[in-house]
């Protein structure tokens, strides 16, 4: 039990367990996830409320750090719904501004919030005439004692894209939604002392969209072991659970057929691990490497059942004037009931991206970015190729 500015907040369990392999169900009662979600709200709220009224008297004579930055460009993208049958590319245009306030005290407590907002307009195609895309996040952090830390954040998303919406068995294609999520994620740190901590994270989510998609409700519950060490580099090993409530998605027999008189509930368990490295004591040379492993179970016949295989590598170098900054992203899924002919279903998807900005002066930079995507599939409309080049200008305030 943890105190702290006359608030209390408790341990939260781990929301759910491993669904029973004999009959793999979960409870459909819609209940359930308002009351787990209805906990999480509580939970976070009290965190941000304790949290920021602590770096709020510690920070009371601190000033605010804060950055803000515009860019403008264009480019072209090619396949811009990510399809192998009748692709459509065009040349666009982008607006992108970003800005983050931060208040920093000498024992590590700090208020932060971050905004980003995107805005792509393409030109002469017909199909995708824009797209759009808005977050922003407040979180506040607070030392409790010597040795733990409690935080809570919220966010909020908005998103006009191009979405992929094959992996949890939607269908098999990618579609221009307009959505809208919400989230509330407090955690609680404890050091453990010799570079090592735990963190344990509890998180809700609600996903509104508009058109055909189902909206649905989350709830996760994640632990971590954290190592830190030379040039504040740091390795995670990550455990996480997670139940998904939709609200008009049906179960589904084993063939796809949709199922009268049910409601969809799904149930992620990943595992997996992150390691940030600081290559050099001025920090500019950095990479970040992430590997999962998650397993999806539906309430039902297992028809939305899959494993997931994640990587991810990013590489990073910033100096004075230059910041060139690289990403590869490999994912691969396996359905075990959904079939292709006489084989499970299996999909794998590469995207590779690089950006490099040069500063012109103190404010001014320009800047080039690329990107390349590739999806394989035993099914051949899930097969396809994409990419995109473009560049442009940018002032920070």
């Amino acid at each position: 039990m943890l105190f702290k500015g006359g608030c209390q907040v408790s341990s939260v369990e781990a929301l759910n367990a491993q669904a029973q392999t004999s009959g793999r169900t979960v409870p459909k009662k819609r209940g359930s996830a308002a009351t787990a979600i209805t906990l999480l709200v509580l939970l976070a709220l009290f965190s941000i409320h304790c949290a920021a009224d602590e770096v709020t008297n510690l920070l009371s004579s601190v000033k605010w750090d804060t950055t803000e930055r515009v860019t403008t460009g264009g480019g072209y993208r090619d396949n811009i719904l990510r399809t192998g049958i009748a692709s459509e590319g065009g040349a666009f245009f982008n607006t992108a501004a970003d800005a983050s306030f931060i208040r920093l005290a000498d024992n590590d407590a700090y208020l932060s919030f971050f905004i980003l907002a995107d805005d792509t307009r393409y030109l002469d195609v017909p199909a995708v005439e824009y797209e759009q895309f808005f977050s922003g996040a407040a979180q506040a952090v607070v030392p409790v004692g010597p040795l733990d830390e409690l935080g809570g954040q919220f966010g909020y998303l908005y998103q006009h894209q191009v979405v992929d919406l094959s992996e949890d068995g939607t269908a098999v294609t990618r579609m221009l939604v307009d959505g809208h999520s919400y989230t509330l994620r407090p955690h609680w740190k404890h050091t453990l002392g010799g570079g090592w901590a735990v963190r344990f994270e509890v998180s809700g989510l609600r996903q509104l969209y508009g058109g055909g998609l189902s909206d649905y409700w989350d709830a996760a519950a994640a632990g971590s072991l954290i190592r830190t060490y030379g040039n504040r580099s740091e390795i995670s090993i990550i455990s996480q659970s997670k139940r998904i409530w939709y609200d008009s998605r049906k179960e589904a027999d084993r063939f796809g057929v949709a199922i009268t008189n049910t409601d969809l509930v799904s149930l992620q368990n990943e595992i997996g691990c992150e390691w940030r490295h600081n290559w050099d004591k001025a920090r500019q040379w950095r990479t970040t490497s992430k590997f999962s492993y998650m397993v999806n179970q539906d309430n039902g016949s297992g028809y939305f059942d899959y494993d997931r295989l994640l990587l991810k590598q990013q590489l990073r170098w910033k100096s004075s004037l230059w910041e060139i900054k690289t990403n590869a992203r490999f994912s691969w899924y396996n359905y075990p009931v959904k079939r292709m002919g006489n084989e499970p279903l299996e999909r794998s998807s590469i995207l590779l991206d690089a950006r490099i900005e040069r500063r012109l002066g103190k404010r001014w930079l320009i800047y080039l970015s690329a990107e390349r995507e590739w999806s394989t599939s035993n099914d051949l409309r899930d097969q396809y190729k994409a990419w995109m080049a473009g560049g442009g200008v940018g002032f920070e305030l």
